[in-house]
């Protein structure tokens, strides 16, 4: 059966829960009253527990967790976010453990560099998933507890749940679904399922944003107006990921609709990148007196990261190049010095040096922001960009903001930076999941395509893909790539591949699983064989055939055994609202209901509800 779309009955809940990097916001909004909802309506929780909270309300919550039985002998249950206290064994950044992909040309090259501190590291038992789910299951838990105090319990009781979790444009196939997994395991250990029509979605964070700032700049009143025709470009600047997507408005009655222009593009130098940086200068100033230091002074939740991250912040408000900034940190082998006050145990990080670590982000964030306009202007001969949206937590930053505007300008553009961008995504989440506003298509970002045998050919295969078919003892070259679906093709939500291979079965092994291999590429010249650097194999489709009747297929005997040719057909929906791609496999106008899919490290899951699964090679089977 088709996924399920979002809740249409008379009472709703919609919760957005925008995962970050770094920090994790949740709002909300009903279908509750008379008048029709607005962005305004859309309730975001600041309220957030624990003693590491600075003030009254916060947009968000760190995403950090310590495990009660992982270290922690204070701990009775699990800690997270605000609740991490700078003693505590924890874990940040784990959400970018679910990419751990091929990096993108923008990517941050010392990612992996702070391994062992808590960052970007999980605990020997977990799953990058399972940690995951840990921490969204305390966050679903206290969303649901939060909602408990602003509606009666009859009505949350009886009311179905959107859940809407934000993923990174950039992401894999395989990274977006493993954040559904994780959504949908925390929404079942959080016990929020209950209800028969509540469901788990996913919503692409620049899409988010766009639903919330495009959403503000259409209405009346708006002093930076946008209209139908207009091409913007939304930068949203993360924790760990900058992403960038360009959008045409096409109608802004009954309601907001947009497509996206170009492919999009992005990679791993979000804010983060600046803490890393700082950590290399930590290193390389004071050496072992800082690296041999407990974790409760240089963790994610110490005093030391907690100074960098409003010195972070407030970077850009004053321009004093001689201002020095102090951090809180007594190091028992760092001598005095300029940079050290051993008395005072403080840390001083010169102006100059904090504006390179801001400044080797920023150029890449400017290289991004070319990069879509060059992409235009290639496809199309013009750029018709003419706006740059910029929302996320480091959107708010005043340094990038004016370095920006700077850039703009002098590109005769126009940077605009909406209220809070920090709650932008999660505010846009909540909106786009009650009103079901999304592009009316998209850009893929991939070619996606199988592999398939044909006559052999010395002038086109190796001689290592030479084999000899044993359905008719030709020879063959395997390896060749079709690519039903280009990168840069329109996906709406219609869009499907639909491939038919015909598969040689023995019928003495039809209990053994067929496996076939679907493929992407990133490089604007889909390749011709498999073998090729820029083809990465994406999922396996491991089919079971035991349930499948042969008997009405061409056969012939080989070697004494009865061989069959079976037509199947592969069908990927692309444009579904679960947010994931969807696999169909059928044999003679029937679906088979118990073909699984493959990512690499999981275990498997039914085709026909998504991708999941792990599975290995067969050679019982072979595709023409």
């Amino acid at each position: 059966m088709p996924p399920p779309a979002p809740s249409t009955g008379t009472h709703k809940i919609v919760v957005a829960v925008d995962f970050g990097t770094t920090f994790t916001g949740i709002s909300w909004v009903s279908t509750d009253g008379a008048h029709v909802k607005v962005l305004d309506d859309v309730h975001c929780i600041n309220d957030w527990p624990g003693p590491g909270r600075d003030g009254d309300y916060s947009w968000k919550t760190p995403t950090r967790i310590a495990y009660a039985d992982d270290g922690n002998p204070t701990l009775s249950t699990n800690a997270w976010g605000y609740e991490v206290l700078p003693r505590m064994k924890s874990y940040a950044w784990m959400k970018l453990l679910l990419d751990p992909a091929v990096a993108t040309k923008y990517d941050d090259p010392s990612l992996e560099l702070t391994q062992g501190e808590g960052v970007l590291s999980k605990p020997f038992n977990k799953t990058p998933v399972d940690i995951c789910a840990d921490f969204l299951t305390e966050v679903a838990r206290f969303a649901y507890e939060s909602l408990a105090k602003r509606i009666s319990p009859e009505l949350l009781k009886a009311s179905p749940l959107d859940f809407w979790f934000t993923v990174p444009a950039v992401w894999s196939d395989k990274a977006k679904h493993d954040t559904l997994r994780a959504a949908q395991k925390a929404a079942k250990q959080a016990k929020l399922s209950a209800h028969p029509d509540s469901h788990v979605f996913l919503i692409q964070e620049p899409e988010a944003a766009a639903v919330a700032a495009l959403s503000a700049l259409t209405q009346g009143g708006s002093s930076q107006h946008v209209d139908v025709g207009d091409s913007v470009l939304v930068c949203d600047g993360g924790g760990g990921t900058v992403d960038l997507t360009s959008y045409e408005i096409t109608a802004i009655t009954p309601k907001l609709a947009f497509r996206e222009l170009i492919v999009g593009n992005g990679g791993k130098c979000g804010s983060t990148y600046i803490d890393r940086e700082f950590i290399k200068w930590m290193e390389a100033r004071f050496g072992k007196a800082y690296t041999m230091l407990s974790w409760d002074k240089r963790g994610p939740a110490s005093r030391l990261m907690k100074d960098f991250e409003g010195h972070k912040r407030d970077f850009g408000k004053s321009q004093d190049v001689r201002r020095v900034f102090e951090l809180q940190l007594f190091m028992k082998n760092a001598s005095d010095s300029q940079l050290y006050d051993e008395d005072e145990g403080i840390v001083r990080l010169q102006y100059v040096e904090l504006k390179r670590m801001f400044d080797t982000v920023v150029d890449k964030i400017k290289a991004l922001l070319q990069s879509q306009l060059d992409s235009e202007r290639r496809q199309t001969g013009k750029v018709t960009i003419k706006t740059i949206l910029l929302v996320g937590g480091f959107g708010d930053s005043t340094y990038l903001n004016s370095v920006l505007r700077e850039w703009c300008e002098r590109r005769g553009l126009r940077l605009i930076c909406p209220e809070h961008p920090q709650s932008a995504i999660v505010r846009g989440a909540a909106f786009s999941g009650l009103h079901s506003i999304q592009p009316a298509s998209r850009r893929a970002r991939f070619h996606y395509g199988f592999t398939h045998h044909e006559a052999f050919d010395p002038m086109r295969h190796k001689k290592k893909d030479r084999f000899i078919w044993d359905w008719d003892g030709t020879a063959r070259g395997a390896g060749n790539m079709g690519w039903p679906l280009g990168k840069g093709d329109v996906v709406n939500e219609s869009t499907e591949i639909e491939t038919s291979y015909y598969r040689t079965v023995y019928e003495d092994s039809s209990s053994e699983p067929c496996l076939s291999d679907i493929y992407i590429s990133d490089l604007d010249d889909a390749p011709y064989n498999v073998r090729h650097a820029g083809v990465r194999k994406l999922a396996t489709i491991s089919i079971d055939m035991s349930n499948v009747d042969l008997s009405g297929y061409q056969s012939r005997v080989v070697n004494g055994r009865i061989l069959r040719q079976v037509e199947l057909k592969y069908k990927v929906q692309f444009g579904h609202r679960r947010g994931v791609l969807l696999f169909l496999v059928s044999a003679d106008g029937k679906d088979i209901g118990n073909a699984t899919v493959t990512f690499d490290g999981q275990s498997a899951a039914p085709a026909m509800s998504g991708p999941g699964g792990n599975g290995g090679s067969s050679p019982l089977c072979a595709m023409q």
